[in-house]
């Protein structure tokens, strides 16, 4: 219905309006599909005793339907764009993008449903095939970090070689400890993020920080009434040589867990041990290469992740890794495949010492993009 009352809005559009002359609009959407097979370790199966492999084919949710309006001038604009997703026996739509702008010389003020500049996805590694198949996408919480797509109004300051980009954001963590239902969680202010922008050459990068205070009133009710904070700082580097790019993404921070998307929420968040809040602590990275040959891409890359905490007993620390390799190929500018491996080892348990298992996925992702 979302999709059918979009489609209906784009054509009526132009005889709705009192000068049609004085905006335009484009449409775009992409088709994807996943095939392949996912294997998981004994310890990550519902069984706990064998090891599990399974097919799979679905239609992963970054899969979209995008409509973006500009005025003549393109100082104002914005963009609506849907996800579609099909897992069955459910199929889908979400909401990924809504919000608008108006650009004056070199400034922008935008406000709405978006993402940023921060862990900005110019730097994405080309890790494609499972998003349905345990969230595996980009190598989000497996070496690279992103702040999601939430309510914002930002201002950016930006030319051909720097910028600056600040927001106000909605934080995601929004629940309470354990799930009390006693306990008042309240925001003194909302989620913000400042990030810088540098271009040389072939050289560019967007170092930025993301910070939010999570506070939770209990009065009386003698629940925890305690605070938390989620820091995060991101540093990302493209270089570009002729048929070669190479790409990094280091963060460092705290209590990641549920405010950056991807993270196990399990390993990520503060402790409250007793009256005291103890910070988890996260650090890491990704790099990856991308080469091309006429319309073969060969790509490889590998994500770094480390999480510690003093209250965990058997050890403090907690490290992860991934890789994958990937040889896209573009048949044409609106269709291509894209075969891939990937591997994630998840680490030790370290309240227990014990192996908490790994995961590969070979597969193909079938890519139309219009």
């Amino acid at each position: 219905m979302a999709v059918a009352a979009m489609m209906a809005l784009s054509v009526a559009i132009p005889a709705m309006a009192v000068e049609p002359s004085t905006y335009t609009f484009d449409m775009a959407a992409r088709m994807l599909t996943d095939i392949g097979w996912q294997n998981k370790s004994q310890e990550l199966t519902k069984n706990q005793s064998d090891d599990v492999g399974s097919w799979f084919v679905n239609m992963p949710g970054h899969s979209y339907l995008r409509a973006r309006f500009y005025s003549v001038d393109k100082n104002v604009g914005g963009r609506i764009e849907l996800g579609l997703k099909s897992l069955q026996p459910e199929a889908s739509v979400s909401l990924r993008y809504a919000y608008g702008y108006w650009r004056v010389g070199k400034c922008r003020i935008l406000a709405g449903q978006t993402d940023n500049w921060w862990g900005s996805l110019a730097y994405h590694v080309r890790q494609y095939v499972g998003l349905n198949e345990n969230a595996h996408l980009l190598m989000f919480g497996w070496g690279f970090a992103w702040s999601h797509r939430v309510p914002q109004v930002q201002f950016t300051y930006n030319t051909d070689t720097w910028g600056v980009q600040f927001a106000l954001e909605e934080p995601r963590a929004k629940g309470t400890w354990g799930g009390a239902t006693n306990v008042d969680t309240t925001f003194i202010l909302p989620r913000m993020s400042l990030t810088f922008m540098f271009k040389y050459g072939a050289f560019m990068t967007h170092p930025g920080i993301l910070f939010v205070k999570h506070d939770y009133e209990s009065g009386n009710t003698g629940a925890a009434d305690e605070s938390w904070d989620t820091l995060a700082v991101v540093l990302p580097i493209k270089f570009t040589a002729g048929a070669f790019t190479l790409k990094f993404q280091g963060h460092w921070g705290k209590n990641f867990a549920t405010e950056i998307p991807f993270y196990d929420t399990t390993w990520t968040g503060p402790v409250l041990s007793g009256s005291n809040v103890e910070d988890t602590t996260v650090w890491g990275g990704v790099l990856a290469g991308e080469y091309h040959i006429g319309k073969i891409m060969i790509t490889g890359g590998a994500g770094y992740e480390n999480w510690s905490n003093d209250t965990w007993t058997k050890d403090d620390e907690i490290v992860r890794w991934s890789a994958f390799i990937a040889v896209p190929y573009q048949f044409t500018k609106n269709f291509g495949i894209h075969p891939e491996f990937s591997y994630y080892k998840y680490g030790d348990n370290p309240n227990t010492g014990n192996d908490m298992g790994n995961e590969w996925l070979l597969g193909v992702q079938f890519r139309f993009v219009f």
